[in-house]
């Protein structure tokens, strides 16, 4: 999972290592969740072996990018149950997404100041209060 979180995250992201664990940790309390996580995984390192002669998480960034993409989970549906790549885009890549971009730190780097279920603050709620909403890249407004 960190492996795949090094080149699935933003250049921008640190302490993807420390991230990813505590993330994971804290996932798979869900006995169903760490088996599929585990077995995509599991698969993923797998094929590396099999198509690259060495570990996932022991091949180049470039080479695990390319090997995801070669598999095709770019551009697969997440699907739980599916092929190797529907599997790996659920279990492994959207749960990596879901957790970076749902964090403060994730969501700063993406231009959502206040992700879902973490706080604001105070200027936050000054800036909304006294300027009124501002609009966003993608042309939304953004809550106060």
């Amino acid at each position: 999972m960190v492996a795949a979180g090094e080149v699935v995250y933003p250049s921008a992201a640190e302490g993807v290592s420390e991230f990813v664990e505590t993330y994971v940790v804290g996932r798979a309390r869900d006995d169903s969740r760490r088996a599929a996580m585990v077995d995509a995984a599991t698969e993923l390192d797998d094929v590396a072996r099999d198509w690259e002669g060495a570990a996932f998480a022991d091949l180049p960034a470039d080479d695990r990018d390319r090997l995801l993409r070669e598999l095709g989970v770019d551009a697969a549906d997440p699907v739980p149950d599916g092929t190797l790549s529907e599997r790996l885009r659920f279990h492994v890549v959207n749960e990596l997404l879901y957790a970076f971009y749902a964090s403060p730190t994730g969501g700063r780097l993406a231009g959502i100041e206040n992700p879902i279920g973490h706080p604001g603050g105070a200027e936050s709620y000054r800036r909304a209060t006294m300027d009124g909403p501002e609009t966003t890249d993608s042309g939304g407004e953004r809550d106060g």
